[in-house]
């Protein structure tokens, strides 16, 4: 039996992170964390290396910009869900570039893109 894939979830809501943690473990998932804070994220990614991570830019007035940075150099892929559109991260090319499939989020919108994020990341 194959292990579930492992999703670090980033969110300071809440209630959207129980919402995107149950839309993850229905699908199949794994959730790591969820993380509410910059912080909480860094301390999980020393301990365990996700296939793929979803996050929100803004915890509680504090950019995610250092985890997608981590991320990005142990080469795991990610999705924002976020309200900020383009123009408001074009100045964090770790960001700017993230697929972001907005907040709210359709949970068939999140899954579409987690599944073609590891399918790339496969074949690397």
């Amino acid at each position: 039996m194959a292990l579930a894939r492992q999703i670090l979830v980033v969110e300071d809501e809440f209630l959207i992170a129980m919402e995107l943690e149950q839309t993850l473990v229905a699908a199949g998932y794994q959730v790591v964390g969820p993380a509410a804070s910059v912080g909480a994220a860094l301390g999980l990614l020393q301990q365990v290396r996700p296939n793929a991570a979803v996050l929100d830019v803004n915890l509680a007035g504090q950019r995610v910009t250092p985890v997608a940075i981590v991320l990005r150099a142990m080469a795991v892929p990610f999705v924002l869900t976020s309200a900020y559109g383009a123009a408001d991260l074009s100045d964090e090319e770790v960001l700017r570039d993230a697929v972001n499939v907005g907040k709210p989020t359709t949970a068939q919108g999140l899954l579409c893109e987690l599944s073609r994020l590891l399918r790339a990341q496969e074949r690397l």
